[in-house]
């Protein structure tokens, strides 16, 4: 017994008591260890983090030195670019013409005009920040000047081609910083011109402001103008002089009117009258068979009537028809019902009493076949008219071909050989100028402008003439370039002339969108083939 206990009590008490307390001194050991290891972590760390501070306070002095610099360099560029500010005025002289006071006294009015132009921007620029009078105003005007100065005065706006010589000259020395450019004949010089200004002084940051003007009465600088839309500086402005063309509204620029400097009106031999009624005149076939352009303008013999027999046609009747609808005068007819159904002699004028047997008159259908006029037709008392058509000739489809690269392959062409034709063609050019031949009329023998347009209808051209005029279209690029799909287009996709000798010259040669269109022979082979009216292609290889 150990004090009132049981040795064997005690003993297995006191080694319980042992075992805890070496299991108390293992975790504080373990407790210790781990202290010191988290320690000597805690010290690579911080020594680690120190030097990551040191570097960072070294980067972030030379980021501050370096933008220190760049912002003394951008401020400079700054200055640098607000340094010259200045603002052009690009004109298309051929649509637009300075107002007619000016033209008509052309030495004192060119300083005039200059004077109103600068005035006018000026204006303009007032609540821009660019309003103050030493911004230098450049004006460009680009125009054909013969031929500009033969409208001028065939419309008599001024009384001798020479006046428009001086107007030029006087206002190209009326400012340093104004220029009336002779571009010289041919459609496109001044467009070209417009469009290398302004694509160069849009990329100049220095222009602050463009002006645009004579380019919105037709939708030639349309598609050129898009590639300018949603710029946010908003730096190009459109002067509209005569009624500007629908698409230029939907664009977003600006459109502004300079109407104390140029005329708000077409020339007379510019005016565009739109039709009440629809004409009567024959429309050539919208698809003409193919090898076949349309010939001369035909002159329809329109067969003696009497009207009082005679049935009015339809609408219906009057578009197929190619002979135009008889015009009744009341000094002929005394009263002409919509349907009549029989005459006597005794209710007929003298006048259609004495008239001749009418022969039936052949004439050309609105169709491309042929009609046949009775005017008996009906018996004695001519009831009314009877027309036989031909049936129509059945249209051979149309097929465009392309190469690998999908470049349309126009087919081969040759200049027309050296005959009459060529000098009464040129002549029937120059009858018509300051006018152009319609493409559309005599190329694909119907214009979409009908009596509207602008350009020429009415001049009769052989079939020689029209394969000059043809061989003249196909000098031209298409518009929509090497991806046409029009079947009717007239115009050049490439290069026409195999080989080339024009070389830099040649309009093919470094287009703005596809660049060189001068196709090789490999190039030149069809790998597809588009038929119209189909939905697929057919690979030639």
């Amino acid at each position: 017994m150990l004090n009132g206990q049981d040795t064997d009590t005690f003993t297995a008490e006191a080694s319980t008591r042992l075992s805890h307390y070496y299991q108390v001194d293992t975790e504080r050991q373990t407790f210790i260890r781990t202290i010191l290891e988290k320690i000597e972590a805690d010290s690579k760390r911080i020594i680690d983090l120190e030097l990551d501070l040191e570097d960072q306070k070294r980067s972030r002095a030379a980021y501050q030195s370096k933008a220190l610099t760049l912002e003394a360099e951008a401020e400079r560029l700054i200055q640098k670019l607000n340094k010259d500010p200045f603002v052009v005025v690009l004109i298309d002289g051929d649509g637009a013409k300075f107002a007619d006071r000016f033209l008509r006294d052309p030495v004192p009015g060119a300083e005039r005009a200059a004077i109103k132009l600068k005035q006018a921007v000026r204006e303009n620029l007032r609540d821009t920040g660019l309003g103050h009078d030493d911004i230098p105003i450049l004006v460009r005007v680009y125009a054909n000047l013969n031929d500009l100065a033969k409208s001028l005065r065939v419309s008599r706006v001024i009384e001798y081609e020479d006046n428009m010589r001086l107007f030029a000259e006087h206002f190209t020395n009326s400012r340093a910083d104004f220029d009336f450019i002779n571009v010289g004949k041919g459609k496109e010089n001044a467009d070209s011109k417009i469009r290398r200004m302004l694509s160069y002084y849009h990329r100049n940051f220095q222009c602050k402001k463009i002006f645009l003007a004579g380019c919105c009465h037709d939708n030639g600088y349309l598609h050129d103008l898009r590639d300018y839309t949603g710029d946010s500086d908003n730096r190009i402005a459109l002067l509209e002089t005569t009624l500007a063309e629908p698409g230029f509204r939907s664009l977003g620029f600006p459109i502004l009117r300079f109407d104390e400097v140029f005329r708000s009106e077409p020339l007379n031999n510019e005016m565009k009258r739109i039709p009440l009624v629809m004409p009567t005149r024959t429309r050539s076939p919208p698809y003409p068979p193919p090898g076949f352009g349309p010939g001369p303008i035909a002159r329809p013999v329109q067969p003696i009537q009497r009207p009082s027999a005679t049935i009015p046609p339809t609408p219906q009747e009057q578009r197929s028809s190619s002979t135009p609808t008889p015009i009744l005068s009341s000094a002929t007819v005394k009263s002409v019902s919509p349907v009549q159904s029989s005459s006597t002699p005794e209710q007929e004028t003298p006048q259609l009493l004495a008239q001749p047997p009418r022969a039936p008159s052949v004439i050309s259908s609105g169709n491309g076949g042929t009609s046949i006029s009775y005017a008996t037709a009906g018996g004695a008392n001519d009831h009314q008219n009877v027309t036989v058509k031909a049936p129509k000739p059945k249209k051979q489809p149309r097929i465009i071909f392309y190469n690998a690269d999908n470049y349309r392959i126009d087919p081969p062409t040759q200049h027309p050989p050296r005959t009459p034709a060529q000098t009464s063609y040129q002549a029937k050019f120059q009858s018509i100028k300051p006018s152009v031949f319609c493409n559309d009329y005599y190329l694909k023998g119907r214009c979409k402008w009908g009596i509207s347009c602008d350009k020429t209808h009415d001049a009769e051209l052989t079939v020689p003439e029209l394969a000059i005029h043809r061989y003249k279209a196909r000098t031209s690029l298409c518009p929509a370039g090497p991806y046409c799909v029009d079947y009717d287009c007239y115009l050049s996709h490439h290069c026409p002339r195999v080989p080339c000798t024009r070389g830099d010259m040649c309009p093919f040669y470094c287009t703005e969108k596809w660049g060189d269109l001068h196709l090789t022979k490999d190039q030149l082979e069809a790998s597809t083939r588009w038929t119209e009216g189909t939905d697929l292609p057919e690979h030639l290889s």
